[in-house]
């Protein structure tokens, strides 16, 4: 037992926590592939640090009562069990493996708060670290909605935004969070805690507060749509000077009227509006009217009638405003809705796999695309990209980890809203004390009756928005929920709490187990010295790497320096608690816990960034043709992380572009380790299919050589490899079909491979071959231009009526079609293909040719002539216009 070293780690981890959620908060950086890179890896290296340092606390008071943790801490430590049980039966426990560390350093964050947020001192600074990042991701938020408001061209302005993230999601505010949605999460969690503090802050004024909260919200949505306001009044030419005058002059309000907190609500309430994030609205109606229910039921000196209908009058203003709001915009842009339904409607299937156990937890990405609907191609415009999660994080429990997980997730809210629910009933019991002066007793309000005001709402107020979104599944927002849980039950825990740490350790003795050996304890001194200057160097090293050197426009040289400001201040701390807590330690396990549960996955959590940096080098080696240098790019990525699917990926691809030597077969083998981790990853089966089309078109190719050449034997041995390959090809554009039906460039050349085998078996004698070979080929293009797969009943989730109203009619579809009809013989249906091709797309020279070719053959003369004078207006110089022009006039002659 060592409760000096104790105290010390406790002390850096109750600034060491709050240290990372503010540092998670506000850090942006974009020199890697995924902008969010940044923040998981401050959670995974500061995590593992805090971990670490707590481990050592634990061990070192081992002695410590815990009885009155245990019913605190077993609804996490259970949640954290279901996750490890989760899992270990994931069928692909590698790409797996990121959620599953997501929920251990969660749990840990709540576990860490629970024992050591154990005075009030230190829950203050919790919550002012907290007030601290929302004020920062709030004033830049208000930024880019500035900078969009005045400046909206960033291709051609610069603005008051000078990073190059500048305006990534048009008018829509992200601050620090890569991400609209993001962003709104963070502002509903913090929207109560900080009503919460002005609360405390003016507890004389509890109607004001309110007041100025539903003030907020409608100058908000003035400001949002201040140019649309000005209109309806005829006075377009003032919207600017109006939006000006009413944002300064509000904003100088929030500051008279409640200081550093009013001005940061106001803001938190502007940039929820600007999101433009329907799920964030809900959480942050569900969050403040949650904030209104709680004071109204339990600080009773807020209980005045007039004061109760001052609540509940606010409440209903601020819900029909709310579903007012959330209705408009929702009729106004569907998609999200059809999104959410369409990926709700597939989590369900998923769900039926296993609904007792789940699928596993981070299971979702890899499932999904066998059961994804159409409609989702048709929403995002794309084909390459996947969706991670199912936009509800209750629906995805679910998935994950089956009734029995979801069961306990539920188990666990119920039973912190409980918890918190009666330590705010005996918070706001008030404390009678007498006046030494007057003799009189007053009531003194207990602080935590705010904190858990704040914390509580704020609790519930995530949960509502997660009905919409799954921020808990990404660490910008995921960690908050855990936070707030284990804060809830830290000031359940302790009870009374101490005010200050003094307080806390003047009930503790200093005890200490007689100590190891100095030789020893030297020994672990110089061994922990040794191994974390040397990953401090490798990290310094790295990112002076990857950051490059101070240069470039205004914007990037204040991230270079923001960036380098915050790792070095990091490692410092970091420096800092590691020095004391390693002069302190008097027992050799505690520098075995420091080496065995910090160092190595520091390294590891280290590897995982910079795989992302090399990752984004290899995309713009790839872009620039500098195949030797992606590919070395790509490969340090797989050595450093190996679950990235995507850099294996990006490696099959390049193999497909360079097409040398050897090409065909490392492609496979990297679309081989996809498939291993990930069987149906975006187009990764289209790919393959491409890699064996353009390997059966060189064969193809080789055998037409030596046949001119005279060698027969080995051209028939090349004609049958090239057949082979496109039966391959088949394969794989038919397993991509199964799971993209929407992706015309695959019938494509589904298509022109069954025609290149009809004509190796007309080769051969083989003409029902051949025609089975065309039919397969109209078939594809076909189903491709009336969306078979789009109109099936199955796939109508939402009642739209493709079977009568959905095609996906394309000009070069219906070429391919009168193509391959002209080929069978079947003249009127060639000629109705190719005027649908004009149809959709007119004036193309080529088809009109073809049109007119089909006519001829079917005799109709009059339209053929009429067709090449058209041909000739659009074309005159093209050879064929001069052939049958000239060869008209000479016979005319």
């Amino acid at each position: 037992m060592d409760r000096l070293t104790a105290r010390i780690s406790s002390r850096f981890l109750s600034y060491g926590l709050p240290f990372l959620y503010l540092l998670t908060s506000v850090a942006f950086y974009l020199h890697t592939y995924d902008s969010a890179q940044v923040k998981i890896t401050v959670v995974q290296m500061g995590g593992i640090a805090l971990v670490g340092f707590w481990y050592v606390s634990l061990l070192c008071d081992f002695e410590k009562q815990w009885e009155r943790y245990a019913t605190v801490a077993t609804p996490l430590i259970v949640v954290l069990l279901s996750g490890v049980l989760s899992f270990s039966h994931a069928a692909y426990r590698g790409p797996s493996l990121d959620e599953f560390l997501r929920r251990v350093f969660y749990i840990h964050f709540a576990l860490i708060a629970l024992r050591e947020l154990n005075t009030v001192e230190r829950v203050r600074r919790l919550i002012l670290f907290l007030l601290v990042a929302v004020a920062v991701a709030a004033i830049y938020g208000l930024f880019q909605f500035l900078d969009s408001q005045f400046f909206p061209n960033p291709q051609f302005t610069s603005g008051l935004d000078p990073f190059v993230w500048r305006q990534a999601f048009g008018s829509k505010v992200f601050s620090t969070f890569g991400n609209p949605n993001f962003f709104g999460n963070f502002l509903v969690i913090l929207t109560p805690i900080t009503l919460a503090m002005m609360l405390k802050r003016n507890p004389r004024q509890p109607g004001s507060v309110v007041l100025f909260t539903v003030s907020s919200i409608v100058c908000s949505a003035f400001l949002w749509h201040a140019s649309d306001a000005m209109m309806l009044i005829h006075m377009e030419s003032w919207s600017s000077t109006v939006f000006i005058i009413v944002l300064a002059a509000f904003a100088f309000y929030s500051v008279w009227q409640f200081s550093f907190l009013g001005l940061t609500l106001f803001f938190i309430t502007l940039c929820v509006v600007v999101t433009e994030s329907k799920g964030s609205w809900i959480g942050y109606t569900a969050g403040f009217v949650s904030f209104l229910v709680l004071v109204l039921y339990y600080f009773s000196e807020f209980q005045s009638d007039r004061m109760r209908l001052m609540i509940r009058r606010s409440a209903i203003v601020m819900l029909i405003f709310s579903i007012v709001a959330i209705g408009i915009y929702s009729r106004r842009r569907m998609t999200s809705i059809r999104f959410r339904i369409c990926t709700w409607v597939s989590t369900w299937e998923m769900t039926l796999m296993h609904p007792v156990w789940g699928n596993g937890i981070g299971s979702f990405r890899i499932i999904y695309p066998v059961v994804r609907r159409p409609q989702i191609f048709h929403i995002e415009g794309k084909h390459n990209t996947e969706t991670d999660h199912s936009e509800n994080e209750y629906w995805e429990v679910l998935q994950d980890e089956g009734v029995i997980g979801f069961g306990i997730f539920l188990w666990m809210i119920a039973t912190f809203s409980t918890l918190g629910i009666k330590a705010l009933a005996r918070f706001t019991d008030g404390v009678s004390v007498r006046d030494p002066v007057s003799g009189k007793r007053k009531t003194s309000q207990d602080p935590r009756a705010f904190y858990m005001l704040g914390v509580l709402a704020a609790f519930w107020g995530m949960l509502m928005h997660n009905f919409m979104d799954v921020s808990l599944r990404f660490v910008s927002s995921g960690i908050f929920l855990w936070l707030l849980a284990g804060v809830i039950g830290a000031m359940v825990v302790n009870d009374p709490m101490p005010e200050t740490d003094e307080q806390a350790y003047a009930k503790e003795p200093l005890i200490s187990a007689p100590p190891h050996p100095k030789a020893l304890l030297f020994l672990g001194q110089m061994v922990c010295a040794v191994v974390f200057v040397y990953l401090t160097w490798i990290v310094l090293r790295d990112f002076n790497d990857s950051q490059g050197a101070l240069s470039g426009i205004f914007g990037e040289q204040l991230l270079w320096l923001i960036a380098w400001a915050a790792v070095l201040v990091t490692l410092a701390g970091f420096w800092y608690g590691l020095i004391k807590v390693g002069r302190s330690l008097k027992h050799v396990y505690g520098f075995v816990v420091l080496l065995v549960v910090m160092a190595l996955p520091l390294k590891i959590f280290w590897g995982y960034f910079m795989a992302d940096v090399f990752h984004n080098r290899g995309i713009y080696f790839s872009k620039q043709g500098k195949w030797e240098d992606a590919l070395a790019s790509y490969g340090k990525v797989v050595s450093l992380n190996p679950n990235y699917i995507m850099a294996y990926y990006f490696m099959g691809n390049v193999y497909t572009d360079r097409w040398g030597p050897g090409d065909v077969e490392r492609a496979m083998n990297e679309y081989h380790h996809v498939w291993a981790l990930a069987p149906n990853y975006v187009q990764t089966n289209h790919q393959a299919g491409l890699v064996y089309l353009k390997k059966g078109q060189d064969d193809r190719r080789l055998a037409e050589t030596l046949r001119q050449q005279g060698k027969l034997a080995e051209s028939m041995i090349a004609f049958h490899d090239a057949e082979n390959d496109w039966d391959q090809a088949l394969v794989y554009f038919n397993k991509y079909h199964d799971i993209d039906p929407v992706f015309s460039p695959n019938y494509t050349r589904v298509g022109w491979v069954h025609l290149q085998l009809a004509e190796l078996a007309q080769m051969r004698g083989h003409p029902e071959e051949a025609q089975k070979h065309q039919e397969a080929a109209e078939n594809a293009y076909t189903e491709s231009l009336e969306a078979w797969v789009c109109r099936i009943p199955e796939n109508d989730v939402l009642h739209e009526h493709w079977d009568m109203n959905h095609r996906h009619f394309e000009a070069d579809m219906f070429e391919n079609l009168g193509n391959v009809r002209f080929l069978r013989g079947k003249l009127p249906e060639a000629a109705k293909a190719y005027r649908m091709s004009l149809w959709q797309g007119p004036n193309n020279v080529h088809v009109m040719k073809n049109l007119a070719s089909v006519l001829s053959r079917m005799g109709r003369q009059a339209e053929v002539i009429q067709l090449w004078s058209q041909i000739r207006r659009l074309a005159p110089t093209d050879p064929d216009v001069q052939r049958v022009f000239h060869g008209n006039i000479a016979t005319h002659s």
